[in-house]
């Protein structure tokens, strides 16, 4: 999985570098006021413990912008599921015979959707056609966590079932998050505009533990985000 995402990475920045060869258009001047709708799509990629229960997955939004005198005002929704957890392949030990064990019908997912606020500045200085920025935002994200199909590693009677599972589990929160980081803008028209953003996102909230897969609480949950970003401006 993390070669997956170095190739999706390396294929963004790719796709970046081929535009440096268009012809840019000018910046508006620092006194401009300008209202834009955009588009996101990134990869969100779990880290600490809860890159133990899922490896990442794709995350889209939209946003509506207001820019005024070089800074950048956001309101972005945002919505990304995760799947194929990990815990689909972990294993427990089972006390009676002590061998390892794994759950061959589990599944799990997590999804979360929310809506933040982000304040974007950018930086005085470029490379060529591209103009760094850094960000920070704050939100609440709802955010939904299911395991399904679990073996009970409590059993006592040989050999060990496989139908005897969990019920359904499921814990779920609304968060406050915040998050911040930077990127790379590149104007392709007067009215279009491409950005490779960097976002660094914590939850203030967690996930339980899972003491007989070894797997411990998840909290604050945080994650990285990678991704374009375009955004178009009405009227120039």
């Amino acid at each position: 999985m993390y070669r997956l995402y170095l190739v999706r990475l390396i294929i963004i920045l790719l796709i970046l570098v081929s535009f440096s060869a268009l012809p840019v258009y000018s910046q508006p001047t620092a006194q401009s006021t300008k209202w834009g709708f955009g588009i996101t799509g990134n990869y969100f990629l779990p880290i600490f413990n809860l890159n133990e229960r899922f490896a990442g997955g794709l995350q889209y939004g939209f946003k509506w912008s207001y820019c005024k005198n070089s800074t950048t005002y956001d309101i972005q929704y945002i919505y990304s599921k995760f799947s194929s957890g990990k815990i689909e392949e972990a294993t427990f030990q089972w006390v009676y015979d002590g061998n390892q064990y794994t759950s061959p019908d589990a599944s799990s997912e997590i999804h979360c959707s929310g809506v933040m606020g982000n304040l974007q500045q950018p930086i005085k200085f470029g490379f060529g056609n591209f103009l760094p920025y850094w960000n920070i935002g704050a939100g609440f994200i709802y955010y939904e966590h299911q395991i399904k199909d679990l073996v009970f590693p409590g059993q006592s009677i040989p050999p060990i079932d496989y139908t005897f599972t969990y019920s359904p589990d499921k814990e779920s929160n609304t968060a406050l998050s915040i998050n911040f980081g930077g990127g790379l803008h590149y104007p392709l028209t007067r009215q279009f505009d491409l950005a490779l953003d960097l976002k660094y996102y914590i939850l203030i909230s967690y996930l339980r533990p899972m003491e007989a897969w070894l797997l411990e609480k998840v909290s604050p949950i945080q994650l990285f985000a990678v991704g374009l970003d375009l955004t178009y401006y009405f009227g120039k």
